[in-house]
């Protein structure tokens, strides 16, 4: 679809209006052709800005392989396209999550002709696809239209998808970065008019003049809560915050996974350049609160000073030095700190038996990475946000392919596999003893479960091992709870 991805050096609009397409996979043979498949839809992340399902980069490969599963890709509108509300009836928003409705629903309806099961179909998404998967597991608009779901690095309470507050002041802004003039005389009708006979590459250009530095906030057009208006269908009818806290959603088997550094997705596109790194410490007191997407406070950055660069001597609070306490700060913030919280309200409001949860860790580090992607640099910066995707799918435009028998291809293989178990048990897989997250425990409050964490291996001839380690970390609670 239409985009511009900021996350690329040198971004321009590519894309076509004409976008919404859908792809169903079907394995040539698999072991029991008169029993139906279990089917897997993946939802694109790309921060509701960017992204597709093009097989160039979500390549389905690796899923056929196994002859197990139908796999589904598909596409939804992006950015102002897919997410411009003016906060009524005429444009009640939320298009792009809408597009992934009637997607789902094409699926429940017609996956049989294609020798899948309409009754087990799991939902996974990474990033803004991972926060899409959660509301469809809060959204009224997708009852029943799955029964497992995958949260992949994002999730519907991250800070960075925290509803849009004032939609149409937004609309309105957007309309003015196009040289509509007197916005504010215009009716909600006269303002989507004129905004419809824009150019799809202008509008998506001219976003660039409402972002605050650079190109944040990255996800400028998001979520928003709905108006009820009797004649159209509500994807949000509250903040999504609210419907998980109070246990208002579906109660299915889910899984969620992090990566050790996915705060690199900004972080390290900040820190490997010279004249943004020393925009940020010039302004830091304005710009750090805005990139959490919280309002500049002297008690966030006493505190922040405190936790992360407490030892930096430099009037600079972030050096090349220490740029790694960045994206430690960003990964706590934007996705450790939610994935676990999400986790832990839903050990409090569901029955763990009928409605597991389950947590992994993808640590392992191979040849690729997106890093390249967000700097244009062959600098080491670890495992970072979108690297577990190099091994689910293959991509060609953006990768080569593992040799064969690698251990990077060992490790897809398993990955993939860990996956698909997921979607036919529910729970994930047992690869080494684990204590679930659930209503048993008696300390659950507290995160007191395992992460299976996939690492790479030491031993010859072993190409990778999972480690199970302890989820709890008060103090990571303690300390961003007090602004989430």
């Amino acid at each position: 679809c239409v985009q511009k991805n900021d996350l690329l050096p040198n971004a321009k609009v590519s894309g076509e209006e004409d976008c919404l397409y859908l792809n169903v996979y079907q394995p040539m043979v698999h072991s029991s052709s008169k029993t139906p498949l279990p089917v897997m839809v993946y939802i694109h992340g790309g921060g509701f800005f960017a992204g597709g399902a093009s097989p160039s980069i979500i390549g389905p490969e690796y899923f056929m392989d196994t002859r197990r599963v139908i796999l589904v890709t598909f596409q939804y509108r992006l950015g102002v396209f897919g997410f411009l509300s003016t906060g009524d009836e005429v444009a009640p928003g939320n298009f792009g999550l809408k597009d992934q409705v009637m997607a789902l629903r094409w699926v429940k309806h017609n996956i049989a002709s294609f020798g899948g099961n309409p009754d087990l179909v799991t939902i996974f998404g990474q990033s803004a696809g991972g926060a899409s998967v959660h509301m469809h597991m809060i959204s009224p608009m997708s009852d029943g239209l799955f029964s497992r779901a995958i949260v992949m690095s994002g999730n519907a309470i991250a800070p960075w998808n925290i509803p849009t507050e004032d939609p149409l002041s937004l609309a309105q802004r957007q309309a003015e970065a196009v040289g509509i003039a007197q916005v504010d005389k215009l009716s909600t009708k006269q303002l989507v008019d004129a905004l419809r006979n824009v150019d799809a590459n202008v509008l998506s250009e001219s976003i660039d003049k409402l972002k605050f530095w650079s190109i944040d906030p990255l996800t400028l057009y998001r979520p928003v809560v709905e108006p009820l208006c009797s004649s159209n269908e509500s994807f949000l009818i509250e903040d999504p915050r609210i419907s998980w806290r109070k246990g208002s959603y579906q109660k299915i088997p889910w899984m969620t996974g992090y990566l050790p550094n996915d705060g690199a997705v900004r972080a390290i596109a900040i820190t490997s350049n010279e004249k943004l790194l020393n925009e940020l410490n010039a302004n830091i007191s304005y710009i750090l609160p805005m990139l959490l997407e919280k309002p500049p406070s002297q008690e966030l950055m006493k505190v922040l000073k405190l936790r992360y660069f407490n030892d930096s001597t430099d009037e600079k609070w972030i050096t090349t030095a220490n740029a790694q306490r960045l994206v430690d700060l960003y990964t706590e913030a934007a996705f450790l700190y939610p994935i676990h919280s999400a986790v832990k309200q839903h050990v409090t409001s569901a029955d763990t038996k009928l409605a597991p949860v389950s947590i992994y860790k993808f640590s392992f580090k191979g040849p690729y990475s997106y890093s390249f992607l967000y700097t244009f640099t062959h600098q080491d910066f670890g495992v970072v946000h979108c690297d577990e995707l190099i091994y689910l799918f293959r991509s060609p435009a953006l990768f080569p392919d593992f040799p064969h028998k690698s251990k990077e291809a060992r490790m897809s293989h398993h990955f993939v596999e860990f996956f698909i178990d997921f979607a036919i048990n529910g729970v994930a897989t047992p690869l080494k003893p684990y204590r679930g997250c659930n209503n048993d425990n008696e300390v659950y409050q507290s995160m007191d479960c395992d992460v299976l964490e996939f690492i790479n291996s030491s031993e010859p001839g072993k190409p990778f091992e999972v480690r199970v380690s302890n989820g709890r970390n008060e103090d990571l609670f303690s300390f961003w709870r007090k602004f989430y």
